[in-house]
């Protein structure tokens, strides 16, 4: 089985940059290096929110140049072919975040349908994400249960309703044969969500694995969710799809267990997190044959347990089940390699207007900035290439 894939080739890894876009992107990781330029961006997001101060061409010319595809369909479309002659396939995310009208629930879910039949048409192997906080009004859904005993009727009515806007993506999507990934939230409301993307899967993954929930692996109760998932799935005869990601919401857990007087949901320490990530692609790359596995990470290490349990498990089918995805803009030295090395490899490919973008920009900046993130270490390839290149 083909294994040997060097995952530190960075004239692989950016091979799909110019020497101008290679130029840019080292300029802007060395800006978001700096945490204090991080808390100016922050600001300077947060008035042209507030205040509609006409500065979104300062974020359009930086972070989002360098983390999202566009503000529309047809300027995300550019780098989808882009990435296409590389072999990396997409998975097109519409970022829409802050809007809780129903105007804005209503638009968001037309989009992600037609996203849908976008990618049926455009790629081999289309997948798509999808936010269920863009649903329904997550304060909302903080107050309900998934059972029926409520007694309040219009609760009961705009329950329903989201549970069925859920179910008219999966269906969509079965019948143009598009991956979903719906994305992982804050613990708040992910009990809901994943009893709603439960159903789901039992619904529709019968013969293939369409409908993924995606595992935050820094919650300690994530493992062993996961081995429920599998057990259930043999008992009801289902197939399973699951992203694994480390997570996102670390700080905001904490805080909110510390007003609520509880303990932390999520592990202490990092090395408890990829404990728990390892153990889970473990357990998914075993049971390959019912679980379908994205690992959506930029840990090396992750990776290479996984492309090494590939190879032990003896997955010949890995490029239908086991899916590695990292996001636009980051870890191109795992995406683009992992591509040439023949395994199914992907971009989450983000696009949406800048104003909308903007909750998602400052997170991937705030993680670009702090001690444990990606920064140093897209520098250190980024100029590596630059190096190459000049010689």
């Amino acid at each position: 089985m083909e294994n040997s894939v060097d995952l530190n080739n960075v004239k692989v890894a950016f091979s799909h940059k110019n020497d101008g876009e290679l130029r840019k992107t080292i300029f802007i990781y060395r800006l978001i290096q700096r945490p204090f330029l991080v808390v100016i961006l922050s600001k300077v997001a947060g008035w042209i929110l507030k205040y509609k101060i006409p500065l979104k061409f300062l974020l359009k010319n930086t972070v989002f140049k360098i983390f999202c595809a566009g503000q529309n369909r047809k300027e995300a479309q550019i780098t989808m072919n882009k990435l296409k002659e590389h072999n990396v396939n997409t998975v097109l995310d519409y970022v829409a975040e802050g809007d809780n009208s129903e105007a804005s629930f209503k638009i968001n879910l037309e989009t992600i349908l037609e996203n849908i039949r976008f990618v049926s048409l455009e790629n081999k192997e289309p997948f798509v994400g999808v936010k269920l906080s863009g649903l329904e009004d997550v304060d909302f859904i903080k107050t309900v249960g998934y059972s029926d005993s409520s007694s309040d009727a219009e609760e009961k009515r705009r329950k329903e309703q989201f549970i069925e806007r859920v179910n008219e993506i999966c269906a969509l999507a079965v019948s143009k044969n598009v991956k979903v990934y719906f994305d992982a939230e804050e613990k708040s409301t992910q009990d809901f969500y994943d009893l709603i993307v439960e159903e789901m899967m039992r619904k529709y993954n019968k013969t293939n694995s369409l409908i993924y929930t995606t595992l935050q692996m820094y919650m300690k109760d994530r493992v062993a969710y996961l081995e429920y998932l599998v057990e259930d799935a043999k008992e009801k005869e289902y197939l399973i799809g699951v992203k694994l990601v480390r997570g996102a919401y670390m700080e905001k857990e904490r805080k909110y267990a510390e007003i609520a007087g509880v303990k932390s949901p999520v592990f202490e320490t990092k090395i408890q997190t990829d404990y728990s990530f390892n153990q889970a692609v473990t357990i998914c790359l075993k049971e390959y044959a019912i679980v379908a596995t994205c690992l959506a990470t930029h840990n090396q290490q992750s990776v290479e347990l996984a492309l090494k349990l590939i190879e032990q498990n003896n997955i010949i089918n890995h490029y239908e089940r086991v899916f590695f995805s990292q996001l636009y803009g980051m870890s191109d030295n795992l995406t683009f390699n992992l591509a040439k090395g023949h395994y199914n490899s992907s971009k989450y490919v983000p696009y949406g207007e800048v104003e909308k973008a903007i909750p998602y920009l400052l997170r991937r900046a705030e993680e670009n900035s702090s001690i444990e993130g990606q920064t140093s270490r897209e520098l250190e390839l980024l100029t590596q290439e630059k190096s190459r290149r000049k010689k």
